[in-house]
């Protein structure tokens, strides 16, 4: 029987709609370093030096999870991009619970750090201080960058998470233009509901002059979590030009929570959750499903793996398939707690259950729909002969993929926004060799596929061939988990 791991979701990904401008730069900013991590109640704060690159560093994004990534191809459970500043603090941690953290810088053209940020161990355990949100917080927020997202609406990024005043937060917020010296009427102000973070307001105005210099000035009364308020000063100030992008039309607010739509049995290991909507995980998935016996609560399933998938109606991310110590042949509720869909809709309770039949290890009705495990140690390497080289893929299949019916390998020119089909392989293969490759970056994936046409997500590795020679530049390559770099979406049907 297939085991299959957690699945951590990952929502931010740096935009690849930049590159055809950005496509000579190629080089990647710095490992980011001096990464230091302070607890706080309920959270921690992550400071870093500035990390360097041939053209300029545009942001950065901190990684944080329950364990370190310190072997290739480990990943952390959760990203936030921050944008371009030097510090921030998480909120929303459980104290008690050691939190890893990491950071890498990113260019405009995309390029990311090609290793995690030291020290490699970067840690805290958050901890309930004298009652305070953060007692050992003594640092003031600033602002780090103002920007006219359209005629009618500024974004400003704080370098931490803030707290705006409860009543008429636009208040706090004074806009001039700089060349006439009159104001720009500020009409509301607003933390944006997708920054985890929580260091991201957008400002609503009267409608701007286009490439006006204008000259944002936040007041006191905007304070971090500990109740630092902004300092007056340079570092409570921002210019941005005025827009002349008019206001998109506004949408409808999601405020419907997802609901459990049927449970269904697949083996003596696995059954499927299905959802009307597309779900967020905790970074423990396990912790959102309770399984108990019918009559019987106090007798439960293990559940060792959560994967998200689409339903039968094609949604994506509005599945679970859950991995469960062996089933006995009975009736078990499922409970759905604390899980939440993109707009941060959290389910209710009338529409979180759900039950399914047991099933022993000889009976299995249901399809096959657990795709084979990702290889491991997925790296790659190179030698250049004449102007060209030959790169040698290799990795490493694990014990368990015993139906894996081929191999396939994808190739990326274009930093992973498209893969094409390089080749397929047989199940056995745990190497694979392409010849006269030409300077430049690329980008491979390997999938696993089993005869039931259910492919693994996939792992990639990255490595730059230089035009100037290996001893200048060197091999850089590295794997990620697909989950993190978006790629070709297996879509299971349920």
């Amino acid at each position: 029987m297939k085991k299959i791991a957690s699945l951590f979701l990952v929502t931010t990904l740096l935009s690849m709609s930049t590159f055809t401008a950005f496509a000579a730069d190629k080089a990647n900013p710095s490992i980011v370093t001096n990464v230091k991590v302070t607890a706080l109640d309920g959270g921690a704060k992550v400071t870093w030096d500035k990390a360097t690159d041939d053209v300029g560093v545009t942001g950065y994004q901190v990684h944080y999870g329950l364990k370190p990534a310190l072997k290739q191809g480990e990943d952390y459970d959760k990203l936030i991009d921050v944008k371009n500043v030097l510090e921030y603090t998480v909120t929303g941690l459980t104290n008690g619970t050691k939190y890893y953290f990491s950071v890498t810088a990113y260019d405009a053209a995309g390029n990311e750090s090609m290793a995690w940020s030291t020290p490699s161990d970067a840690s805290a355990t958050p901890a309930k201080a004298g009652g305070s949100a953060a007692a050992s917080d003594t640092v003031a927020p600033k602002v780090a960058s103002a920007e006219a997202m359209n005629n009618q609406e500024v974004q400003v990024v704080f370098s931490e998470a803030i707290v705006l005043p409860k009543t008429s937060p636009q208040d706090a917020f004074d806009i001039e233009d700089q060349d006439k010296f009159e104001p720009l009427l500020v009409t509301g102000a607003k933390i944006v509901g997708q920054d985890e973070a929580g260091t991201t307001v957008m400002l609503s105005t009267s409608k701007q002059k286009a490439n006006t210099q204008y000259k944002l000035t936040v007041g006191i009364d905007v304070k971090d979590k500990a109740g630092n308020p902004i300092v007056s000063g340079t570092s409570d100030t921002g210019l941005f030009k005025g827009s002349a992008t008019d206001k998109p039309a506004e949408t409808a607010v999601d405020t419907t929570s997802p609901s459990v739509v049927k449970v269904e049995s697949v083996d003596n290991t696995h059954f499927i959750v299905n959802f009307d909507k597309g779900i967020v995980l905790s970074i423990d998935p396990s912790e959102n499903f309770t399984i108990t016996v019918d009559g019987n609560d106090t007798k439960k399933l293990d559940v060792l793996g959560v994967k998200l998938g689409t339903n039968s109606t094609g949604v994506e991310d509005a599945s679970a398939v859950i991995t469960t110590s062996p089933q006995d042949l009975v009736k078990y509720n499922v409970k759905v707690v604390d899980v939440k869909d993109a707009a941060g809709n959290k389910i209710a309770a009338d529409k979180s259950t759900g039950s399914f039949q047991g099933m022993t290890a000889t009976v299995n009705n249901g399809p096959d729909l657990i795709p084979p495990k990702d290889v491991a140690n997925f790296i790659s390497d190179k030698v250049l002969i004449g102007k060209q080289y030959t790169v040698t893929l290799n990795w490493t299949i694990p014990a368990e993929n015993t139906d894996t019916k081929e191999q396939l390998i994808y190739k990326s020119t274009d930093k992973g926004a498209k893969y094409d089909k390089e080749a397929s392989l047989t199940p056995d293969k745990t190497s694979y060799k392409l010849e006269k490759m030409d300077p430049g970056e690329y980008w491979f994936k390997i999938t696993e596929k089993d005869a039931a046409g259910n492919e693994s997500q996939g792992v990639i590795t990255k490595i730059v061939l230089p035009k100037t020679g290996p001893e200048m530049i060197g091999l850089v390559a590295f794997s990620l988990f697909a989950g993190r770099m978006v790629t070709r979406k297996k879509k299971n049907k349920v």
